[in-house]
């Protein structure tokens, strides 16, 4: 296995918070880089996770009195909060790219780094949008507290894949799990293959960035047109 200080900075990138080992690979390793993988995204959850709460709760007489208005403020709460993720994910990478580069990590390929940056953020982006959207959605029937635990709840079962051999169809359920596209290193594609079989990585047939995307779409629209049908819906009352 290649030292990390012979990482190039297209390693870093894809490592950094972007990995879980495979389910049958020794784990214990990698404890520190489990820490950093669930950083970011646990913060995004808390930081956002009542982002559409707060408008329905002081003022939600203004804002809902007609359900053609709820179903464009979700629009705009949607877009403003993928804005502040992105925004997000786009400065935390960045930054490890320029630590990377100041601690004199190389580039391999301009091509594959640009590729393995955009892919980080994009993934990990929709992936915490899902998660994010459905905590705000469960904090209009319950408070911000309650939706934010089941959220996580429903995050830490979507990971047991990722800890827990499940035997043939581990592979299927990996790749239709929307809480382990962001896991780069299991994808195959062209471009990451040279970097994850420095690390002996064990990589998934048919996982590739192009699939993460159009499973996170499905989800994702899924999520959206439950929201809107949710803001459409529901009444308003004295707790708010």
């Amino acid at each position: 296995m290649k030292s990390f200080g012979d990482m190039s900075l297209e390693m870093l990138v894809s490592f950094t918070n972007n990995f879980l080992p495979y389910p049958k690979e020794n784990m214990t390793f990698w404890f520190t880089l489990y820490i950093i993988y669930f950083a970011p995204k646990l913060l995004t959850f808390f930081i956002m996770g009542d982002f559409f709460y707060e408008d329905f709760r002081i003022c939600s007489v203004y804002v809902f009195t007609r359900k053609d208005n709820r179903s464009l403020w979700f629009i705009n709460k949607l877009f403003k909060l993928m804005w502040y993720i992105l925004a997000y994910y786009a400065s935390i990478t960045a930054v490890i790219s320029i630590v990377g580069i100041i601690k004199g990590f190389n580039v391999d390929s301009v091509g594959s780094f640009l590729l393995i940056f955009a892919a980080t953020v994009v993934l990990n982006v929709i992936t915490t949008l899902i998660f994010a959207l459905l905590a705000n959605i469960l904090s209009l029937y319950a408070n911000a507290e309650m939706s934010m635990v089941f959220t996580l709840f429903i995050f830490a079962v979507f990971h047991i894949p990722a800890f827990v051999w499940i035997g043939n169809f581990q592979n299927l359920i990996i790749k239709l799990d929307p809480a382990l596209q962001t896991v780069l290193v299991w994808h195959d594609d062209s471009f990451l293959a040279k970097y994850n079989s420095l690390f002996n990585m064990s990589t998934i047939s048919g996982f590739n960035v192009w699939w993460s995307l159009f499973i996170l779409g499905a989800y994702l629209i899924l999520a959206a047109f439950t929201g809107i049908k949710v803001i459409r819906m529901i009444e308003i009352t004295d707790k708010y």
